[in-house]
């Protein structure tokens, strides 16, 4: 598929996809016929996941790890990046139910004044 269907069903902007294959995130798709490059269906499974990371802050880095691990199949690599990955989440989730609870004190605070 081209980069413009892979750009839709992940969401990722084109400019995104091409920084994340010259990073090394993505393999390099073959090109066809046309020359045009034709991603496949691991690669739109792989950017989700890549954008999933990102967005939940983990490095660059270490998604590049993980896509390695993944291209590779190398479950063990995946696991350990995903599970560390994981407890860094436990611990924003706690801060944000923290946040949360400090913030709603605060509101209602000022709405018994």
């Amino acid at each position: 598929m081209k980069i413009g269907s892979v750009s839709q069903q992940t969401g990722l902007g084109i400019h995104t996809i091409r920084y994340y294959e010259k990073q090394g995130l993505i393999r390099r798709p073959v090109k066809d016929s046309s020359g045009h490059k034709c991603y496949d269906a691991s690669d739109v499974e792989i950017l989700g996941w890549i954008a999933c990371m990102k967005h939940s802050g983990m490095s660059l880095s270490k998604i590049k790890k993980y896509a390695k691990g993944f291209y590779d199949k190398d479950s063990a690599i995946c696991i350990a990046l995903l599970q560390e990955h994981l407890g860094h989440l436990f611990l924003q989730h706690q801060s944000i139910d923290h946040y949360i609870a400090v913030t709603q004190d605060k509101i209602s605070r000022f709405k018994s004044s």
